[in-house]
């Protein structure tokens, strides 16, 4: 069962990139799966019902910054750029420029990123999109949480009183965002018993520092749908056409350049919306989806044209047992990867790349690792359209 998973903070929130604690680092700007997997698996333990093969059937998907009206929120791809030193400037994606450019090389044209910087955060479409499927620059809202210093007394337990010049200072995810409790959107998969327990399960503890009064969330959840390969097959039809048109804008320039012949169809990019812990023939660890692993996952036969991907470390603590996770090597989220099929894809495979997008890629799934999409929307926010007026 897919249910959306809403999270508003009634204290605030640290979650550690690396054990022990919070002290002087900074949070994860999200609520990582991870911690979900582990408040219900710590759910599970005191009820005397925690089953392992219970807990694989779940998928706790990450949480990201959202407003109080907002459907979604999704992390900005690797290619979504923001000018240098205009932090409120907004993001617009580079994608289908830079890959075309790439490609074709044309005459007297240079293609450079060097006043440009990679966007940070998450974002959200405000409205839906128009017929051709492109969404236009003031449909995009930018969605972030504040970070905040806090300051702590230890305890001295054995006198239960504040120990002598003892202070500590998490950097801690605000409770409030303008004006506002701090929510969170994400997505769940859950067998139907779980799914109960959850949903009586009103008020969640997540995070570091519990003991400090930190991590109290509110839980609420609804049913929803699986994307259907209907849905992803427009995604991927309206990306194939602006990289279409794109280099009829490369060709008109004429000179020297190498043709690039793209069908209806057969582009499409692999978004992956968390961390993933990648493995070639599942011992290698990786950090791009190639044309093989995407062969072994779907069996679409597509070349990977294109990779933005940036590597990462990951770990944690294991709270039900008291122990570290193990550290791996992962692609961080929003890397992604840019195939190009050598036909038309056919209904069977976008049903494959909606099975894949349904299921997530690598391991540790539970925990929320893995996570894509096909034809993430950003990649479909066309700033030659102009925002229609008023009236």
């Amino acid at each position: 069962m897919l249910l959306n998973l809403q999270l508003t903070a009634r204290a605030p929130l640290a979650f550690a990139r690396t054990k022990p604690g919070a002290q002087f680092r900074q949070s994860l700007p999200y609520v990582p799966g991870a911690a979900l997997f582990g408040a219900l698996a710590q759910i599970l333990e005191q009820r005397g019902e925690l089953k392992i093969e219970l807990l694989r059937e779940v998928i706790c998907h990450n949480a990201y910054p959202a407003m109080q009206d907002d459907v979604w929120s999704r992390p900005y791809p690797a290619t979504a750029l923001k000018p240098k030193g205009q932090p409120n400037a907004h993001a617009f994606d580079a994608l289908v420029g830079r890959v075309c450019w790439e490609h074709m090389q044309p005459a007297a044209l240079q293609f450079t990123t060097d006043t440009y910087q990679v966007a940070e955060g998450c974002y959200t479409f405000t409205d839906t999109p128009n017929q051709a499927g492109y969404y236009h620059q003031g449909q995009l809202a930018e969605r972030k949480v504040e970070q905040r210093v806090l300051t702590r007394v230890a305890i001295n337990r054995r006198r239960g009183t504040a120990e002598d010049a003892r202070l500590y200072s998490p950097l801690v995810l605000s409770e409030v965002t303008q004006g506002a409790p701090t929510q969170f959107l994400g997505t769940l998969v859950l067998p139907g018993e779980l799914a109960n327990l959850l949903a009586a399960q009103r008020i969640l503890y997540l995070g570091g520092r519990q003991s400090s009064g930190l991590g109290k969330v509110q839980v609420c959840t609804t049913q929803s749908q699986v994307e259907d390969a209907a849905a992803i097959k427009q995604r991927v039809g309206a990306l194939t056409r602006r990289f279409q048109v794109q280099v009829q804008r490369y060709d008109a320039l004429h000179g020297e350049h190498t043709p690039w012949p793209i069908d209806d169809g057969t582009i499409f990019t692999l978004n992956l919306l968390s961390d993933a812990i990648l493995f070639q023939q599942g011992w290698l660890p990786t950090n791009v989806i190639d044309a093989a692993m995407l062969r072994e996952e779907t069996g679409i036969h597509a070349t990977c044209i294109r990779a933005f991907t940036t590597p990462t470390m990951i770990g944690g603590w294991n709270v039900t047992w008291q122990k570290p996770k193990p550290t791996a090597i992962a692609t961080a989220l929003g890397s992604l990867f840019v195939f190009q099929a050598n036909e038309p894809l056919s209904d069977s495979q976008y049903q494959a790349l909606a099975d894949l997008q349904a299921r997530g890629i690598g391991e540790r799934r539970q925990e929320g690792y893995g996570q894509i999409r096909i034809c993430d929307e950003f990649h479909l926010l066309d700033e030659t359209i102009s925002e229609p007026k008023e009236g």
